[in-house]
């Protein structure tokens, strides 16, 4: 079995106005909470962070099961939005992923349906999905464009 490691180094200062900073191997940012809860809004916030790691990790996982399934596509974008709601106390409520791959050739049924099962699977295989499932409603929504 194969374990990867993963740290993070940080500091804070304050109570919800307060702010802080945390680095890892590829990323350096001031953290603080964000406006509209009565942060400092600077930097980025948890809030953003765990989103930012649902919807890149679920990027990344969509385009290792395209290769997989011997899919080309040009390049997928992705819009992620989440609900962070203080029912019940404050908690992420739900997170929906829109993303949008583009292919060089033209779209058929078989290829949607295909392409179909290949979003289902990439959120099943996303490593933060797992981390959080059961506490994150997580959908995704996908829209398929041709260039061709």
């Amino acid at each position: 079995m194969t374990d990867f490691h993963f740290t993070l180094k940080g500091e804070w200062t304050g109570s919800w106005d307060g702010k802080g900073k945390i680095q890892t191997n590829g990323l350096a940012t001031v953290v603080s909470v964000d406006s509209a809860m009565s942060g400092q809004g600077v930097g980025t916030n948890p809030d953003e962070l765990l989103i930012s790691a649902l919807a890149s990790c679920y990027m990344i996982t969509l385009g290792i099961r395209l290769k997989k399934e011997k899919i080309a596509y040009d390049h997928i974008e992705i819009h992620t939005e989440a609900i962070v709601t203080k029912k019940g106390g404050l908690h992420f409520e739900k997170v929906t992923h829109y993303p949008i791959i583009y292919f060089p050739q033209a779209l058929t049924d078989a290829l949607e349906e295909h392409l179909n099962t290949c979003i289902r699977k990439a959120e099943q295989d996303c490593v933060i999905a797992k981390a959080v499932k059961g506490n994150v409603r997580i959908s995704v929504e996908p829209n398929y464009v041709s260039t061709f």
